[in-house]
């Protein structure tokens, strides 16, 4: 089973590139996600836009979160596969 990805959907050419190196990308409204929500996904790709993700600035996120600014797809799909351990 490909693991399990979520990403803000304002960063649709990065969740491209995630899904041709085979990982599963799910396009999600990160105002929107919970905690519990999050434990479906094996890691999290955010803008970097707001960094009070999820407005729980000192609460940890279940899953590893990436955040994209400033760094190529290239970039984010190494340090995915890097937290997941897929390299």
């Amino acid at each position: 089973m490909p693991h399990r990805i979520a990403i803000e959907r304002d960063l649709s050419a990065i969740g491209d590139h995630l899904a041709e190196q085979g990982l599963q990308v799910e396009r999600v409204d990160m105002t929107d996600m919970t905690s519990a929500q999050l434990k479906n996904y094996d890691a999290v790709v955010v803008s970097g836009q707001t960094t009070n993700f999820m407005g729980m600035e000192d609460r940890k996120a279940p899953v590893p979160v990436i955040e994209a600014r400033g760094k190529t797809a290239d970039e984010i799909t190494a340090i995915v596969k890097e937290r997941l351990q897929l390299q």
